[in-house]
């Protein structure tokens, strides 16, 4: 028999409701058009994500304080594209802002059937019932344009540069870094923070050792601590640098962009129809 569907995060198993994978608010500021993973393979939808498995008093309570407060810093921080030279003094509630960057990163984990142990052990702190768990840090990059003489990607006539998306998710191969059990960024336009999850069974030598490889690959990333506020400069990574080594990321790109261009086609067509009424 099927399982019965249960909260993924306080674990109820009744007055289930519909959770966006990425806040409705913040959603709201720009067109949406978003992969969604079907028993065909991925498949671009005009419509955000939702999942069903979060209880309405979970998702009325504290994943709606988290959602409020990425609508509040996206109208003060993350609507402005970086570019080079470009450097941002950062001010964030840690608390707040770890939490919101966790619950967007499960939601997608659970959307796309990612595993989920290290999601799992943090959703308690993720609710606010408990401190940050052990291993998890959380650092911040800025990503830049990428101009159009670098790309080989069809593009609109009198474009000049891709921007980076408004919000996009992925978790990167550790295989390489001992110690390091997850790798997780959620982009926010320009913004890219990082989550590593540190595997403490390994020695603490072996984690620093493997952090530090990775802090170097990601140039221009700092760590947010409990200061509040950091002096953050636009590193030198494009958009589309950050992603040449995801091919999901490249199909996803091609079926939202073949998506938009037929939506703006039949538009036109309606446009054409109406025009000759």
């Amino acid at each position: 028999m099927k399982a019965a569907r249960k909260c993924a995060y306080c674990g109820a198993g009744s007055n289930l409701t519909n959770e966006h994978v990425f806040p409705e608010c913040f959603r709201k500021t720009f067109e949406a058009i978003t992969a969604a993973k079907t028993p065909t393979g991925d498949k671009a939808i005009p419509s955000a994500l939702e999942i069903h498995d979060v209880c309405a008093r979970c998702n009325n309570g504290p994943l709606s304080k988290l959602d409020t407060y990425l609508c509040a810093i996206n109208l003060e921080y993350f609507s402005k594209i970086a570019h080079a030279g470009d450097h941002v003094r950062f001010r964030y509630d840690v608390d707040l802002l770890f939490r919101m960057v966790l619950k967007i990163g499960y939601n997608v984990a659970r959307a796309r059937k990612w595993p989920l142990e290290e999601w799992r052990t943090a959703a308690p702190y993720i609710m606010g019932k408990t401190s940050c768990p052990v291993g998890f840090r959380l650092f911040l990059q800025l990503l830049i344009p990428t101009p159009v003489w670098k790309t080989t990607l069809p593009f609109s006539p009198g474009t000049t540069e891709i921007p980076p998306l408004p919000m996009r998710v992925n978790v990167a191969d550790v295989t390489g870094l001992r110690g390091i059990s997850l790798e997780c960024a959620l982009s926010v336009w320009s913004y890219r923070f990082s989550v590593l999850c540190e595997d403490m069974r390994f020695p603490r030598r072996i984690r620093s050792s493997s952090a530090s490889k990775w802090l170097r690959r990601a140039k221009g990333a700092c760590e947010l601590d409990n200061r509040g506020i950091a002096q953050i400069y636009a590193s030198s990574v494009d958009v589309l640098e950050d992603a040449k080594d995801s091919p999901t990321f490249a199909k996803q790109l091609t079926l939202a962009r073949e998506l938009k261009a037929s939506m703006e086609s039949k538009n036109r067509s309606r446009k054409n129809i109406s025009s000759q009424l």
